[in-house]
């Protein structure tokens, strides 16, 4: 019965609604003691979990079920952010069938959301440096996910995805639209961008990314259209180059430590330290022989604490990390950090960062609306197709140039043999174009 429930998960093409998009069917087909449900919606201005549960907790509460069972974790913890008043009104109320899990109220600080961070809170385990939750018996899924997974019982496919549009729009809102649509069309929807001068981020302002919204669509992983000014702090900070952070860090490190202490792998004791390695940079560049020297690299969460709140002089340790990962791998060099007698630094308690604080750093608190979950009329005449939007190999086309599809028929497949995951078309149409990254579809 196992093995049929993941095959069916597998076949729904489910990955991770969130973060990286790690394939579902894979993260499931394990035993564990723990089942952690990821309600804390890490990035500020992001409302699509918290919603989902407010509005169809009944679904994601199935879903949670057939998790749970899978991976016979006898202790099942929904964990969300004690202010998300309504949410939690919707999941005490709601009337169940004896299924049994514990609902854990978050302080409200950044990152509460991260995978090793949650884990900490809710079990006081710590996940080994370089490791995943499993290694520490514990699984970790977001809200999103679960729903798909109940979804995928009733016979539905990944075709559609909840997305927030919020910042620079007319009508701020979040909205289940098409898989692959595309961003432009979802900004015009929520009535268009306010002003000139403006960037696009898929994701929140930590861990988003630029993207073109002329050609970029919406993937499974999306959670937030963010639309900043340019001369936002963080659309600045994310349009530096790696060689300007690089010289910026030779230049003006005052080698306070505020980057290390506010570390969220470092007050979980990790030995990962960007002081060391922005005090390092005195070179202003990076031969082979230097980057082998900061293999530490590889324990950095990406969570843009360091570059977007701690550093008092605007360095972007983050990035260099990021960089430093990239050479890494070029050179061959794996990731040698897997220590797991860890202890949690004593000052941890006192150093969570507020989210009221940051977004008020970032100069986003004024877009800091309810973005109602509303419905998406309009539908879409073409859709944009990743074919990595996940974590693993990219999907392999099963259609060509000329194929007449139907919604929610298969379009990419699993490479034989390899970690990845299924896309469905989510619109009925014709393949116009099979590309080396994408297809598109049009009606």
């Amino acid at each position: 019965m196992s093995s049929k429930r993941l095959e069916t998960i597998k076949e729904a093409g489910i990955v991770g609604a969130g973060g990286a998009g790690f394939p579902t069917h894979v993260k499931l087909d394990a035993k564990v003691d723990i089942l952690i449900v990821n309600a804390a919606e890490c990035e500020p201005l992001i409302n699509v979990d918290k919603q989902l549960l407010e509005f169809y907790f009944g679904k994601v509460y199935s879903g949670m079920k057939t998790a749970s069972d899978l991976l016979g974790a006898g202790r099942v913890v929904l964990a969300i952010k004690e202010k998300n008043k309504k949410a939690i009104k919707a999941i005490e109320s709601f009337n169940g069938d004896g299924f049994d899990f514990e609902l854990a109220k978050l302080g409200d600080f950044y990152p509460a959301g991260d995978e090793q961070v949650l884990v900490n809170e809710i079990t006081e385990r710590i996940v080994p440096e370089g490791g995943i939750p499993l290694q520490v018996g514990v699984v970790v899924i977001n809200v999103e996910t679960l729903l798909n997974i109940a979804n995928a019982l009733e016979d539905k496919k990944v075709i559609d995805k909840y997305v927030t549009v919020n910042g620079e729009v007319e009508k701020p809102m979040t909205l289940l639209v098409p898989l692959g649509i595309g961003v432009n069309e979802l900004i015009d929807y929520c009535g268009g961008v306010k002003g000139e001068g403006r960037v696009v981020l898929d994701g929140g302002p930590m861990r988003g990314k630029m993207v073109d919204p002329a050609s970029y669509s919406i993937k499974k992983t999306t959670k937030s259209i963010l639309v900043l000014p340019e001369d936002n702090v963080v659309a600045e900070n994310k349009k530096r180059t790696i060689s300007a952070d690089l010289k910026r860090a030779q230049a003006i490190c005052l080698s306070c430590r505020m980057c290390t202490d506010l570390c969220p792998r470092y007050l979980l004791g990790h030995g990962l330290f960007p002081d060391e390695l922005m005090k390092r940079l005195y070179k202003g560049t990076l031969s082979d022989e230097d980057i082998q020297r900061f293999d530490f690299a590889y324990l950095c969460c990406d969570c843009g604490l360091c570059e977007l709140y701690s550093c008092v002089v605007d360095l972007s340790a983050r990035s260099v990390f990021n960089y430093l990962k990239e050479e890494l791998a070029r050179l061959g060099i794996k990731n040698p950090y897997n220590r797991k007698d860890l202890e949690v630094n004593e000052f941890r308690q006192f150093r969570k960062v507020p989210v009221s604080r940051l977004k008020k750093r970032l100069e986003i608190d004024k877009y800091d609306s309810s973005t109602p979950l509303s419905e998406f009329t309009a539908g879409t005449g073409r859709i944009k197709l990743y074919l990595s939007q996940h974590v693993g190999a990219p999907a392999v086309p099963v259609v060509s140039e000329g194929s007449i599809v139907k919604r929610g028929d298969l379009a990419a497949d699993i490479p034989e043999g390899k970690l990845g995951t299924r896309i469905h078309s989510s619109i009925d149409g014709t393949v116009r174009e099979v590309g080396k990254d994408y297809l598109i579809i049009e009606k």
